[in-house]
């Protein structure tokens, strides 16, 4: 194979890894991190989930308590949310980042951004609760469930203990080719692990 057809190959492998961690940065491995946070970045790796070849650690310590008005006011996500739900709670959170100063695409500062998030905190959605290790006694048992799911899908994955109520999480070393539904595979063992859940795929964060 030529030098041309390697760059080519690992070209593709490199984006169908990137999408994977994508779609898998919201929703997967540990669901602790919530639905969304901000338009515009990066998918934030789920606590104790990594992207591949980063090394194994334990998953951060939460973020700091908001306050209950905030907590209880916020839209709570299910598993059995439908598309339309997800899109309607995501956007109005989007929107709202966009009107405090954070726009979906370019830069902002960082005490912008800590003043959107501040403000719209009331509308970022919460992950449904089979999602969430500190709300699901099962979820160390949907996690290896969903991790075993993708690897019999051709996903190199490999399971690491964190610290908390997770007790474990998930890296992707490797992904399908880029002929492979990696969404779908997702999505599929997502149902499989956690009961449902396909509509929640990564939106603003």
């Amino acid at each position: 194979m030529s030098n041309r057809t390697d760059r080519r190959v690992s070209a593709r492998h490199a984006t169908a890894l990137s999408v994977a961690v994508l779609a898998c940065g919201l929703l997967t491995a540990c669901g602790a991190a919530e639905a969304a946070s901000g338009p515009g970045t990066p998918a934030p790796v789920a606590a104790g989930h990594v992207a591949a070849g980063a090394a194994a650690a334990p998953a951060a310590a939460p973020a700091a308590s908001k306050p209950a008005h905030a907590a209880k006011s916020r839209p709570q996500l299910r598993l059995d949310s439908s598309e339309a739900e997800v899109r309607k709670f995501r956007a109005a959170y989007a929107g709202c980042l966009s009107e405090h100063g954070m726009p979906s695409k370019g830069t902002w500062s960082k005490a912008a951004e800590k003043s959107a998030r501040a403000a719209c905190e009331h509308l970022r959605p919460l992950l449904p609760p089979e999602l969430d290790p500190a709300k699901n006694p099962n979820y160390a048992k949907s996690v290896r469930i969903e991790a075993k799911c993708l690897q019999d899908h051709g996903f190199d994955v490999h399971l690491f203990k964190v610290d908390g109520p997770a007790k474990f999480g998930w890296r992707y070393e490797s992904v399908p080719g880029p002929d492979v539904d990696i969404s779908k595979i997702q999505d599929d063992c997502r149902v499989k692990a956690y009961g449902g859940g396909r509509a929640l795929r990564p939106g603003p964060q």
